[in-house]
């Protein structure tokens, strides 16, 4: 059985081969999570920071339910210290400006576009927090346990800032004569 980002890491198991594992299954998905929100060379940094101490939590032996929740948590939490140092007063989520879904059939090509430019315009009238919590799930795919664990919150308030994301969402695209069995991506 294969790594799926739900494993529990146990103390008996050794931590150096789960943290590769680790390593190997999420290093590019998380790089690509600091990229929207910082440069390169700070995005490697906080990468290798967030990595290392995974690495010297699992070595004490603590048992982790998660890792990929746990290791983005880390590193969420280290883009904040970052953003606080530069005189930040806190995280601004920055998303990407056009989502890529391979969902569409390449020659829905106009619909596909146009999805996006009206995904692009919803999103605009999203809180900060539910910005964050929209690319945790639809661009990084993360769970609704997995984002409550991330964003230090209750899977219960994660589930409800999920649900009015997509009323919210589906009343944009609705009024944008989009009809609601065309909405089940959402």
């Amino acid at each position: 059985m294969g790594f799926n980002g739900q494993e529990n890491i146990h103390s008996k198991e050794d931590p150096v081969k789960k943290w590769e594992e680790v390593y190997r299954n999420e290093n590019q998905l998380l790089y690509g999570y600091l990229l929207k929100k910082t440069n390169e060379e700070q995005a490697g940094d906080i990468l290798q920071d967030s990595f290392l101490k995974l690495l010297q939590v699992m070595q004490k032996g603590r048992a982790i339910e998660n890792p990929r929740a746990y290791v983005f948590q880390i590193a969420r939490n280290l883009l904040i210290l970052e953003y606080k140092k530069k005189g930040g007063r806190g995280f601004e989520v920055e998303l990407p400006s056009g989502i890529e879904d391979n969902r569409f059939d390449p020659a829905e090509g106009v619909i596909k576009k146009d999805f996006l430019n009206i995904l692009e315009s919803a999103r605009g009238g999203l809180s900060a927090r539910e910005q964050e919590i929209f690319e945790l799930r639809w661009h990084y795919g993360l769970k609704q346990k997995e984002i409550a664990d991330v964003l230090a919150r209750s899977e219960r308030q994660i589930r409800r800032d999920i649900e009015k994301i997509v009323r919210q969402l589906r009343s944009v695209f609705e009024s944008a004569g989009w009809k609601e069995n065309e909405l089940d991506i959402l």
